[in-house]
């Protein structure tokens, strides 16, 4: 089971104990490839099958279970005055 490391405090504090939840989003390339990135949304998962549920200072994460190549999770908030969104950072390991 993967599970986030970390949720930064003005994440915390933007989602005022709202769940969230960590999937995997497809991108397509220019030639033909797929890639999937992970994306945080704000609540629980429409269908909770597939999805692993971790308590992560006091913020509940529905993660994807295809992440499974992650090996930690950064939650943090990104943006400017009223135009704010919370953005995800992992690490699967393969650093260079």
């Amino acid at each position: 089971m993967t599970t986030p490391a970390g949720i930064t405090g003005a994440a915390r504090e933007y989602l005022a104990g709202r769940p969230v939840v960590l999937r995997s989003s497809p991108r397509h390339g220019c030639c033909g490839g797929t890639a999937l990135v992970p994306v945080v949304e704000i609540g629980p998962p429409a269908d909770p099958n597939g999805f692993d549920l971790s308590l992560l200072d006091g913020v509940e994460v529905y993660v994807d279970q295809r992440l499974d190549d992650a090996r930690w999770w950064t939650i943090d908030l990104d943006g400017i005055l009223r135009w704010k969104r919370l953005v995800v950072e992992a690490d699967d390991g393969h650093r260079g």
